[in-house]
């Protein structure tokens, strides 16, 4: 689809995406809130729980707490713990043979334990396999109640109206698009993230600045989204660098996964962007986590809007206090992309994808430009030369 093609598709989409209502799942916030999961399930009047989660989280104990709630509410459940990064639909399909007899979802993890409980709540309520609901507003039945809990500030899954799964025939991730796909309640625990890897922190944490990001330039965006985005890259930019220091910071924890919550709120009702096109695709077609993706790309992406989009990115820059107060916006803008750089190298996040080759990048530029082009609204389009340019930069660099 071409630039003038793509431009008037998101013209005419822009009306009836505002239509769409979006909800907003009932969200408790707080140390130790994952205990509440219990009465929660007993308050929807649930018999049966199926517990999705990862088979590291369940044999760590961390789940353990959660666990006896739901015994003492008296609510029968049973856990599947075969979710993997990058969920497949077989996956998907194994859960939902799990969840036999069950009336309510629990996804306790990070965004692949979020997807896959999506799609598996989505599947078992409309009597299908989640293969048939890839597209977008194909979910036409209300999901099995939902109770999202994550273990990881990123994806900001546990408020969105997508589920992303990898499809192992094309080598591609699929997208499940519905309003319908938002959890009936949310529970952002901080405690259930200390434990995190470093790394795992930044990437998450990286993935929900994208998400705030993309929101922030889009075509769809407004006040609400605006307000939401502002929050998330406020406090990720405020606490993301204290956990790294200190793991143990509860308080920063509980930032973060507020500042994913508020990003996924944003994204959710405008779209993302160039980024997570990219991303989508290097990941699925070379396993790359879906945070470091966004990570790598992100002040790339950001540094080819300055353009259109000085302004927008000054703002965020006087509301963190970058430069002096004689500054243009054009400086304030710029300051504002070169801290994205600096707070990659300062969360140690590689310049390069070891695992994307030279060679697939006119394929990679190709399927990134289908997800993209005339869906996501983008603030400023790339040219093929300037999408070369860009994959030269973050591919594998090839031997000397």
């Amino acid at each position: 689809m071409n630039t003038t093609m793509s431009k008037l598709s998101i013209a005419v989409r822009k009306p009836v995406i505002k239509l769409v209502s979006k909800p907003t799942p009932v969200t408790y916030i707080g140390p130790g809130k994952a205990e509440e999961t219990g009465r929660l399930l007993k308050m929807l009047g649930a018999r049966k729980a199926l517990v999705i989660t990862d088979g590291f989280l369940h044999q760590s104990g961390l789940l353990n707490g959660l666990l006896d709630s739901i015994r003492r509410a008296e609510v029968e459940y049973t856990v599947f713990d075969g979710v993997q990064s990058d969920p497949t639909f077989a996956i998907v399909a194994s859960a939902k043979q799990a969840c036999t007899g069950c009336d309510t979802v629990v996804a306790v993890g990070g965004g692949s334990v979020m997807d896959t409980a999506k799609s598996v709540a989505a599947a078992v309520a409309n009597h299908t396999e989640a293969e048939a609901l890839a597209g977008m507003f194909k979910v036409h039945r209300h999901m099995l109640p939902l109770i999202a809990v994550p273990t990881t500030a990123g994806t900001g899954s546990e408020t969105t109206v997508a589920a992303i799964i990898s499809d192992t025939a094309t080598h591609s991730k699929k997208q499940i698009l519905d309003p319908k796909l938002v959890p009936m309640f949310a529970i952002l625990d901080p405690e259930l993230t200390v434990g995190l890897p470093k790394t795992t922190t930044a990437y998450t944490a990286l993935d929900a600045l994208t998400h705030a990001l993309e929101a922030y330039v889009a075509g769809y965006a407004d006040e609400e989204t605006d307000r939401q985005a502002r929050i998330a890259v406020r406090l990720i930019f405020q606490y993301l660098p204290k956990v790294w220091e200190n793991p143990a910071n509860l308080e920063g924890r509980e930032a973060l996964l507020t500042a994913s919550f508020f990003a996924g709120m944003a994204f959710t009702r405008t779209y993302v962007g160039y980024v997570h096109a990219f991303a989508h695709t290097i990941g699925g077609k070379f396993g790359v986590p879906h945070g470091l993706a966004n990570a790598v790309l992100l002040p790339h992406v950001m540094r080819y809007y300055l353009p259109v989009c000085g302004k927008r990115f000054a703002q965020l820059a006087k509301m963190l206090n970058l430069g002096t107060p004689g500054d243009s916006d054009q400086v304030r803008a710029t300051r504002f992309v070169k801290l994205l750089y600096q707070l990659n190298r300062q969360m140690e996040i590689p310049k390069r994808f070891e695992k994307f080759p030279a060679s697939a990048i006119e394929e990679v530029i190709d399927m990134a430009f289908q997800e993209c082009h005339g869906v996501y609204p983008v603030p400023r389009y790339f040219t093929r030369e300037h999408a070369r340019k860009l994959m030269e930069a973050v591919c594998a660099k090839e031997d000397a």
